[in-house]
Order: C-alpha cells, then sequence, then structure tokens
C-alpha cells in the first residue's frame, strides 16, 4: 500500500541537564538519526509515544527545550505526531504544549487513504482534569470519558484504524506493576476497540521496553526506549509499513 510511518519513545532527554536517567544526554542525537533514517525510507509520517524530556532548571527553559525539539523534528520532511507522556507535564501546562505544538487539541485521528490514524490522550487524571505542572500521579493515566465518547463515535464507521498511545491500554498481566502502566480505564477502552472491529494494532511506549501480544483481536506493541541502549539502535526507532493484510514492524511481520 506503500504507507510507511516511523515510530519513538520515552527519550527523557536531558538538555542540557544533569545525567539522571540513562543515557537520557544521548537520547535525542539517536533522535535525530531515527528521523534521518525514516526520512530515507519515505516515511508519510512518525508518532511520538510521549516523556521526551527530563525536567530543567525552570518552566521557561523547558519550554524552549521541548519547542526547539519539536521544531527539530519538523524539519525532516514529514509531520511528527505527538501522544502526551507525564512527563510532558512536570514542568509544563497543558497550554505551554499546545502552544509549541500550535494545536487546540489533545487528540485527535487524520487518515491517509482508507486508513486511519488515532493519536490518543492519556494524561488525565481520576478526575478527568488535565496533567499539568505536576499534578498528576504518573501511575494513574486515563482516557478522559470525554475522549471515550469520542473514540466510540469515531470507531463507528469499521475505517481500518492503528492507535498510538503513551499510557498502555494493554499490558503484560504478567508484570508486577501492570495497573501503573495501563490507563486505569483499560478494560473500557479495549471494550470500544474490540467492539469495534476496525482497530488492527495498539502502538504505546511508558515501560520503555519492546513488547508485542495479541489481545481481544488487537495487536498491541510496546516501542522501547533509547535510554536503554548504550548507543543509537534502530530498534528503538521502528518502521511501519501497512500492507494490505497486516504490517511489517521492521520489515517483519507480528
Amino acid at each position: 500500500m506503500g504507507i510507511r510511518f516511523g515510530l519513538f519513545s520515552d527519550l527523557h532527554y536531558s538538555l542540557p541537564g544533569t545525567d539522571v536517567r540513562g543515557n537520557s544526554r544521548r537520547t535525542f542525537e539517536d533522535a535525530k538519526k531515527g528521523l534521518a533514517r525514516f526520512a530515507e525510507a519515505g516515511v508519510s509520517f512518525a508518532v511520538a509515544l510521549g516523556d521526551n524530556t527530563q525536567p530543567a532548571a525552570d518552566r521557561a527553559v523547558q519550554y524552549t527545550q521541548m519547542l526547539e525539539m519539536v521544531r527539530t523534528w519538523n524539519s525532516y520532511g514529514f509531520p511528527v505526531h505527538l501522544s502526551f507522556g507525564n512527563h510532558e507535564f512536570q514542568q509544563l501546562t497543558l497550554e505551554d504544549m499546545l502552544s509549541i505544538l500550535q494545536t487546540d487539541r489533545t487528540y485527535y485521528s487524520f487518515s491517509i487513504a482508507d486508513i486511519r490514524f488515532v493519536i490518543l490522550d492519556s494524561t488525565y487524571n481520576s478526575d478527568d482534569s488535565h496533567f499539568s505542572e505536576d499534578n498528576f500521579d504518573w501511575r494513574f493515566g486515563k482516557i478522559s470519558e470525554e475522549e471515550k465518547v469520542w473514540l466510540k463515535s469515531l470507531l463507528a464507521d469499521g475505517k481500518r484504524t492503528f492507535v498510538f498511545t503513551h499510557y498502555n491500554l494493554y499490558f503484560d498481566p504478567s508484570e508486577e506493576y501492570s495497573e501503573w502502566y495501563q490507563v486505569t480505564n483499560h478494560t473500557e477502552i479495549c471494550d470500544i476497540l474490540e467492539a469495534s472491529g476496525c482497530v488492527e494494532a495498539v502502538f504505546q511506549g511508558h515501560h520503555h521496553t519492546y513488547d508485542s501480544r495479541m489481545h481481544r483481536g488487537i495487536r498491541f506493541v510496546n516501542i522501547p526506549s533509547p535510554e536503554r541502549s548504550p548507543e543509537y539502535c534502530d530498534k528503538d526507532f521502528p518502521i511501519v509499513e501497512i500492507l494490505e493484510d497486516g504490517f511489517l514492524y521492521n520489515g517483519e511481520r507480528l
């Protein structure tokens, strides 16, 4: 079908900051290599699955860092979409992020040919208030009630769909702390996805490790974080190619 897209997640980049997590001082340089790889492959778009930065000296510095990061993403000749992670809001407000991205939407969909792509926002508190300026508990992301209604209505037409989210909609149930990585209303959201019959795959971040598993007829794929790798690796910047029957993930069928 000729539709390709790139993915990356959880850069946790400190610029200039202190090395407070893994190889976070290196991960944005990795992202530039990954984005160049996407451009060479002719992707139609890329999706960042959240948690791009570590806290900076203050909110103003963080704003500038995030703005420069987004400008860099968008200099490779294709759009880069962002599914918010909790770390976007340790210092920044929701209004800050919307200003940086020049948008008024935190979740939305777009289509290429007959394929729909859905960018979810999983950074809501239990009372449906949005994460903002460290007003959240990282263990408890949620899809808001308004977003849930929107999603159900969107999927009602049965159009072939791929979904992107930071917090997981489904995670390995054998993991000791699996509930901390899933949205708190993951069962309800999975009910909606399954009932639609049109969601083929969900791409997720947050856990920093790769995982792929089928659940209720849908492929759930966790994208690894480059901060776990000692140096740049293509596996941290996968390319998905959509086929008539399924898709390839870095050249392999899942």
